[in-house]
């Protein structure tokens, strides 16, 4: 029977555009421009450019391992990458304004909401069952993507919140499905993850022993391991009715 159902965030709750997502960027480097411009600090638009670049690389290298590191940690890799003095030479004020323009952006070019996800989000919780978020973040941190559920209506819907800029761990990793695991109280055997990617969502699922929904409303054919495929989030409390 199952008890749990976890989600992926990015590209099945919600997804960023192209546009919005350079869009989005765009914003982040003009806000810590104007932060740093506050706190003394002149750069010019191109070499905040550059660092994000710098910035970038390094992250990508975190990622890759499947790890990954708290909002303020981020944030002292791009200022390093901007300029190495400058992350020892910001007050704690200063460093909160540059962390808010960092990590802001999302909420002016918000990203959508997935069609009937919202309304299969409150039909699976009125049913009684477990809901979690098991995401991998990026220039977004957990906290930012909070508000983006709150926006949506359903952020108290979840009883679970894993997000990997807070558990240090990335999907595909074990660590990050067992502390949802651990956190929701519920054992693999009840449980099923649905997502949008085939190795972090479905392969990192099917690894720990969770069934995993491949949500690809694309029409693409499902990962071959996948328990189950999610064209419409209206179908989805039937689904896991049936998988129960």
């Amino acid at each position: 029977m199952i008890r749990l159902v976890a989600f992926d965030f990015w590209q099945t709750l919600l997804a960023d555009t192209s546009a919005s997502g350079a869009a989005a960027n765009a914003l982040r480097l003009a806000g810590v421009g104007d932060a740093l411009r506050k706190a003394g600090h002149r750069y010019e638009p191109a070499a905040l450019e550059a660092a994000d670049v710098r910035a970038l690389a390094r992250l990508d290298a975190i990622w890759s391992a499947h790890r990954d590191v708290v909002p303020a940690e981020q944030v002292r890799i791009f200022l390093g990458a901007l300029d190495p003095v400058l992350p020892g030479a910001l007050g704690a004020e200063e460093l909160a304004a540059v962390a808010d323009a960092y990590a802001s952006p999302v909420l002016t070019h918000t990203p959508v909401v997935a069609a009937g996800a919202v309304e299969a989000i409150r039909t699976l919780a009125a049913a009684g069952l477990t809901l979690a978020i098991i995401s991998n973040t990026g220039r977004t941190p957990g906290t930012t993507l909070r508000q983006l559920l709150a926006r949506a209506g359903v952020l108290d819907a979840f009883r679970v919140l894993s997000f990997s800029d807070e558990v240090g761990a990335r999907k595909p990793l074990a660590e990050i499905f067992h502390r949802t695991l651990a956190g929701a109280g519920c054992g693999a055997e009840c449980a099923v993850h649905v997502g949008d990617d085939p190795v972090n969502d479905v392969g990192g699922a099917r690894a720990v022993g969770v069934r995993a929904i491949h949500y690809l409303p694309d029409g693409r054919p499902g990962a071959e391991s996948a328990t189950a495929v999610l064209r419409h989030f209206a179908d989805l409390p039937a689904l896991v009715s049936r998988l129960g």
